[in-house]
């Protein structure tokens, strides 16, 4: 079994500091699918504009149009998630997707995606993934209105292996080339209609180094290519098979929504972890790297390595995915 855990430079700050918890939502979600102009804002209570989290202007950007938009998005769908074609003028743009992230109840934050035709229009593939991202993204949102922990299912296994909703399958051959794509998210595409989209022949760059790593130790014998699951960005996890046929050797890839544990307290009392050691590992689970982390906690990279080569001690893991792998729960993961 092969694990695969990484995160690339955050963005830069806006008006919420770095060390706001939703900045690393907006983060992943443009890391998978970039933007040529992208805004995103969260909502008060009240249902106003809290102040915008980031743009790609970095100078706060124009929290009337978000608003606007809003307005119409919600004139179309009353309540609930939506991914839709971005509704207001797009000006210089030639395509835009908007996410609107709530519950049944209450809206939490709106992002606008907007492409030139240098960057080209989004890609089925792309939209899948937004569509991933849009539940989970809304749950995380809705947590930190709530200023609770988020309530989710256990987390995913290779034995886990039930096609719940909310994940998107592919076949690639050996030069990661999609071969052949469905998703159960389809009829959340509905209000994507009029959106130019073209048919993807690649998984986004994020996902396809994914499983590049994944796949890396495959060789011609049956016992090389193993399974291997990952966890490239905060809210989705990559899943891997081998799938031959007549035709040769096939990549197999699922994706769908990571759903952590509830809590670390479980692990960290069954490991007798530390809570400094806690924090470090809840930093590592969200996909920081160690400058990063050195940063949030302000402790150096070296005593960020102790921390870790005693978690993994503890968890009697042979490396840092091991690691990850045995307090998430992914046994099957552990050797």
């Amino acid at each position: 079994m092969t694990i695969v855990e990484k995160r690339d430079a955050p963005l830069p700050a806006g008006v919420i500091p770095e060390t706001d918890p939703a900045y690393p939502i907006v983060n992943a979600i443009l890391r998978v699918v970039p933007a040529s102009r992208w805004a995103f804002a969260r909502l008060r209570p009240d249902g106003e504009l809290a102040g915008l989290l980031l743009d790609s202007q970095r100078d706060g950007g124009d929290l009337s149009s978000l608003r606007n938009e809003f307005d119409r998005q919600r004139e179309k769908a009353k309540t609930g998630a939506r991914i839709a074609a971005t509704l207001g003028p797009l000006g210089e743009f030639e395509s835009g997707i908007t996410l609107m992230f709530a519950d049944a109840h209450a809206s939490f934050g709106i992002l606008t995606l907007l492409r030139t035709s240098k960057l080209g229009p989004f890609t089925s593939s792309e939209i899948s993934v937004l569509t991933l991202s849009l539940d989970a993204t809304s749950e995380r949102l809705s947590a930190l209105r709530l200023n609770a922990p988020e309530t989710r299912r256990h987390a995913p296994s290779e034995a886990d292996d039930t096609e719940a909703a909310g994940e998107s399958f592919y076949v690639l051959d050996k030069d990661l080339q999609i071969v052949l794509a469905w998703s159960a998210e389809d009829q959340r595409r509905v209000a994507l209609t009029g959106l130019r989209t073209r048919l993807a022949d690649r998984l986004p760059a994020v996902l396809e180094e994914t499983v590049r790593e994944l796949v890396a130790g495959w060789r011609s014998d049956s016992d090389s290519q193993e399974a291997g699951i990952a966890h490239p960005v905060p809210f989705l996890v990559v899943r891997t098979r081998p799938m031959s046929g007549p035709a040769g050797l096939f990549i197999g890839v699922r994706i769908d929504r990571f759903s952590p544990p509830h809590s670390l307290t479980g692990p960290a009392a069954r490991f007798h972890i530390s809570p400094r050691e806690l924090q470090v590992l809840a930093l590592l689970l969200d996909g920081a790297k160690l400058d990063e982390i050195g940063r949030k906690l302000h402790i150096t990279s070296s005593t960020i390595q102790d921390h870790i080569k005693s978690m993994v001690d503890k968890t009697e893991s042979r490396n840092r995915t091991e690691l990850i792998a045995r307090v998430l729960g992914w046994e099957s993961a552990h050797p």
